[in-house]
């Protein structure tokens, strides 16, 4: 998997809409809500589900379930090992801009030392791809939901994904200032 330069939620997204369309699959590849899944397509509705499902995971998907022609799937641990890996993204507090209060929480996240990965932990990793689909105006939203999270996993000793979730939102919000300063990004 080639290292993804940009918002990582956006870059797993095409990467799945790309290995529908080259198994032959047609339909739209969306964020799901809060919870669960990071991702659903109805591709298996135009095409054979067996298929799609084996196109997702030979991209780096895991799929979660296949109801009624709808497939919600994650990308797997070693899509987000992929994606994280390499040397931490800098990431200076503007204390005075917009995105403080989302780049604070980057930062503490990139304090914690990577661990095994517990299903809090992916479930961590998955809302921070999720707060990457928000735009700029609506990140308080996603970063309340994240703090959340991590506050209930760190009352139970978990510090799992949370490494991984400051590497993810310190891409994603790069990818906000560089928008913000009328550049253009993924």
């Amino acid at each position: 998997m080639a290292r993804v330069t940009g918002n990582p939620a956006l870059a797993l997204r095409t990467r799945a809409r790309e290995a529908i369309f080259a198994a032959g699959g047609r339909g739209f590849v969306r964020f799901l809500p809060e919870g669960g899944a990071l991702l659903v397509t109805d591709a298996a509705r135009r095409t054979d589900a067996a298929q799609i499902e084996a196109a997702l995971i030979r991209a780096g998907f895991d799929c979660a379930q296949e109801r009624e022609g709808l497939i919600a799937f994650s990308p797997s641990d070693a899509a987000i090992t992929a994606l994280t890996d390499g040397p931490a993204p800098q990431l200076e507090i503007d204390w005075d801009g917009p995105l403080h209060p989302a780049q604070a929480l980057a930062d503490r996240f990139l304090r914690r030392e990577r661990a095994a990965l517990t299903d809090d932990g992916r479930q961590l990793i998955l809302e921070t791809l999720r707060v990457g689909y928000l735009p700029a105006e609506r990140l308080g939203e996603g970063m309340d939901v994240l703090r959340a999270r991590a506050a209930a996993m760190l009352r139970g000793g978990d510090i799992s994904g949370m490494a991984e979730a400051g590497r993810l939102l310190a891409m994603m919000l790069m990818t906000h200032e560089e928008q913000t300063d009328g550049r253009v990004s993924e």
